[in-house]
């Protein structure tokens, strides 16, 4: 017999906050968290522009140490040096966030192969060479600062880490003085490696950031099964197999968003009676108009949501299958709204749902594929065409049947998962082009015109001088 495949064993990286529960020199790390916002600053003012473009982060500290050393500002050399390369990572990172949407960008300016790969080439390169991408470039990748004064880096050799109890250790690391280190206490269960993050939290606590790794044990084999998942504001999904997932969404995003309207206009008044007031002045804005209070209440509630989303998504995505999803990463852009419902769309949290597909799809194995988000909610699934309107949450074909207008968005968007005429970052104009087109050979098909679904309702007006352009020329081409 044939031995069996081992499974896969992938780690999956996140980020630990161990809470700091004694410090024997608090003014230390202070001053220390100070002086670190030096370098990172210079970095910032350095390389956060172009100069700094495709910048090994290796290579940052010598550069930097060019505008100032560090033992001018009493700062160690190894704190400095960690310091601008955790800068420098960060600039990497905006960087090739930027990239992402200038590659996209490229492939919506030109269907040349071979103009394509100069601008990718001179992308990675110099992107002011053409003029093009330079603006391109200047639009998508803005220069950077920084004023972060809360947290030091230490690599491995800046700190040690020991067990005091099962649940405590001990964290020796390296401050101002040489052989002098600063002892900190964790609640903490294990010992501590790699790269750590000494950061004074928004509370005026003292935390620890570590890297750690989890094992996850995958089933075998590919993924056999397909479903499109359509994001939405009252729901958080509805798969192309009819289901609701994270149901109720829209009332807790609501609840959120009337929230912080409501408090944000009482501030408002707070500071306008400070402002007539100055006698009240200083009491208002020392204890009314703090964020301490404000941005703890916003955390748990965007952890609430977000436990919300991920727990449901668990019940219905349990083994390993083939998600086609939205790429909704670019603003929503259309007709003007009422400022309740820009709100409302403001604090949808788009992206959170594309991370929670993501970190589920980790855990069981399966495959996440985004696909164009154009026209997903206006074409009739059956036939493909844009026969048929939308009206709220119904979607009315041309002949009269009703369907729910989201099962009809999610089965599209796994239809367009495997259509390969529609490319991810197509324009939406030459997305409508390419359904109109099937639109007009459909109509041909049953013997009708495009005037003749016109007057019949089942083409909605604004299609109409495109479609019959695309009409006269399928009918030439004939």
């Amino acid at each position: 017999m044939a031995k069996s495949k081992k499974q896969e064993q992938p780690e999956y990286t996140y980020t630990q906050v161990v809470p700091v529960i004694f410090c024997s020199d608090e003014a230390q790390v202070d001053r220390i968290m100070h002086l670190c916002g030096v370098p990172r600053a210079l970095t910032y003012n350095k390389l956060g522009s172009l100069q700094g473009w495709g910048l090994d982060w290796k290579k940052a500290d010598p550069i930097v140490r060019t505008v100032l050393k560090p033992e001018n500002t009493g700062l160690p050399g190894k704190l400095w040096e960690w310091s601008v390369n955790d800068t420098m990572k960060a600039i990497s990172a905006q960087q090739e966030a930027a990239k992402t949407f200038l590659v996209r960008d490229i492939y919506r300016h030109t269907n040349d192969p071979d103009e394509r790969k100069r601008l990718v080439d001179l992308l990675k390169t110099n992107p002011t060479e053409d003029n093009w991408l330079h603006r391109q470039f200047r639009k998508q990748y803005l220069r950077g600062h920084t004023f972060v004064r809360n947290q030091i880096v230490y690599h491995g050799a800046g700190y040690f880490c020991k067990r005091l109890t099962r649940n405590t250790v001990q964290l020796e690391v390296a401050g101002l003085h040489r052989g002098k280190r600063i002892i900190l206490k964790l609640r903490c269960r294990h010992i501590i490696k790699g790269q750590i993050r000494l950061i004074r939290c928004g509370q005026g606590a003292l935390e620890v950031h570590c890297i750690r790794t989890k094992t996850l044990v995958l089933p075998q084999g590919k993924p056999t099964k397909q479903i499109g998942i359509d994001k939405g504001y009252t729901e958080g999904y509805y798969t192309s197999e009819g289901t609701r997932i994270a149901d109720g969404l829209g009332k807790l995003l609501t609840a959120k968003t009337n929230r912080i309207t409501r408090i944000n206009r009482n501030r408002y008044r707070l500071f306008a009676i400070s402002r007539s007031k100055p006698t009240k002045s200083a009491i208002i804005l020392k204890n009314n108009l703090g964020y301490k209070t404000k941005s703890r209440r916003l955390q748990r509630e965007k952890a609430t949501i977000q436990n919300f989303i991920r727990r449901d998504l668990r019940r219905n995505i349990t083994t390993s299958v083939e998600i086609f999803c939205e790429d909704l990463a670019q603003p929503i852009k259309g007709k003007q709204l009422a400022k309740s419902i820009n709100r409302k769309l403001n604090q949808w949290m788009k992206g959170e749902l594309q991370a929670s597909i993501e970190k589920i799809s980790l855990e069981t194995g399966s495959t996440v594929s985004v696909v164009n988000p154009a026209y997903t909610s206006q074409v009739d699934h059956l036939t493909g065409t844009l026969l048929g309107r939308r009206e709220r949450d119904c979607f009315i074909r041309y002949t009269g049947d009703v369907i729910q207008a989201d099962l009809n968005a999610s089965i599209n968007i796994c239809i367009r998962g495997t259509d390969n005429n529609i490319t991810r970052y197509m324009k939406a104009s030459d997305v409508e082009s390419e359904f109109l087109t099937r639109t007009v050979r459909y109509l041909v098909s049953i013997g009708k015109s495009v005037t003749d679904a016109l007057n019949l309702g089942w083409l909605v007006p604004k299609f109409k001088a495109k479609a019959l352009k695309l009409e006269d020329e399928y009918h030439s081409q004939g």
